[in-house]
């Protein structure tokens, strides 16, 4: 079957309780597919994933990619300015204009030129998207069904990622895009985004954080044909497991806790799964073959069903490029 694959357009002015990567916008995607189609057209769906996978990249700034992890310059004097070592350090995103010219022949000179401030020799600030905040809550007493009389109410802190205020020019300006490939028809997956969006991704999604609209599709393009010169690599632009077919991995490591979703969890279920190690998009791999790169894991909870078991994602959408020799 035909895998298709295209970017779609996200917008949002709500904040999110959850970080909205691949495996977890996955899991959230499976829970709306189960809503409006049933449990057992969506067990299919997932035995079919091993063979078919469903490859979704994380929700990325418009018009920009996750920074690519490449080998450190050779030979050359360290930095005499710290300050732009470190800036370039923090860049998690790279211009989509700046990967058409790097993506032929890529080399940390080249990613720092596509970084730097125009005319200026400063590293840009990455482009507005999530920032990190903290929002305090009232602990209740569960005796008495009220806050605490003493000890200022009990607050406690939630880490949530907002839309960085002050950077539009229109209420509807897009805010991330979302890069998909999968056999299941384009209408069918923005429907099951768009109830996603309506009904808000991750925590806290009863009180209206997650919610995003959908605000078109384009093919992708260029952006998947591999160019001709320099040694061939590839770019995930999603969180997922490294495998033994992506040679020479170069990633960061983060560790998932994830949680069933709640109707898993209304069966009986712990809420928890076990700890996933993932590799961060950014990563960058020799591939062994035409993929898929990743895997659809399993075995991930202490009560795992042999008939309906816990899985995750860990699928790479990858794209293609060469590193200067």
């Amino acid at each position: 079957m035909e895998m298709r694959r295209y970017r779609l357009r996200l917008d949002s002015s709500v904040p999110f309780g959850t970080p909205p990567t691949s495996g977890s916008l996955f899991g959230m995607l499976c829970w709306a597919f189960r809503a409006r189609h049933g449990r057992d057209a969506l067990r299919a769906f997932l035995r079919r994933l091993p063979e078919e996978p469903f490859l979704l990249s994380d929700v990325l700034p418009a018009d920009h990619l996750p920074r690519p992890l490449l080998p450190a310059p050779r030979g050359e004097a360290p930095e005499a300015r710290p300050e732009i070592a470190k800036s370039l350090k923090r860049r998690r995103f790279l211009p989509l204009s700046g990967w058409r010219g790097l993506r032929a022949g890529a080399n940390a000179a080249g990613l720092r030129k596509c970084l730097e401030n125009s005319g200026a020799s400063t590293i840009a600030p990455d482009p507005p998207f999530l920032v990190h905040a903290r929002a305090p809550h009232n602990r209740i007493d569960r005796r008495s069904g009220k806050t605490p009389a003493a000890g200022g109410g009990g607050l406690w802190f939630a880490d949530e990622l907002w839309p960085r205020p002050g950077e539009r020019t229109h209420a509807r300006q897009v805010l991330a895009d979302l890069y998909v490939r999968t056999a299941m028809p384009a209408g069918q997956v923005e429907f099951l985004l768009a109830e996603i969006g309506a009904q808000g991704f991750g925590r806290d999604a009863t009180y209206g954080r997650g919610r995003f609209a959908l605000e078109g599709g384009e093919a992708v393009g260029w952006l998947l044909d591999a160019p001709k010169a320099g040694s061939p690599r590839m770019l995930s632009l999603s969180q997922g497991v490294v495998t033994p077919n992506m040679e020479a991995p170069r990633w960061r490591r983060f560790v998932l806790f994830g949680k069933l979703g709640r109707e898993m969890v209304a069966e009986g279920r712990r809420p928890w799964k076990l700890p996933l190690v993932l590799a961060e998009s950014g990563c960058t791999f020799t591939a062994r073959g035409a993929g898929p790169f990743g895997a659809w894991l399993t075995g991930l909870h202490q009560d795992d069903d042999p008939d309906d078991p816990v899985g995750h994602n860990g699928f790479h959408l990858a794209i293609p490029y060469r590193e200067a020799l």
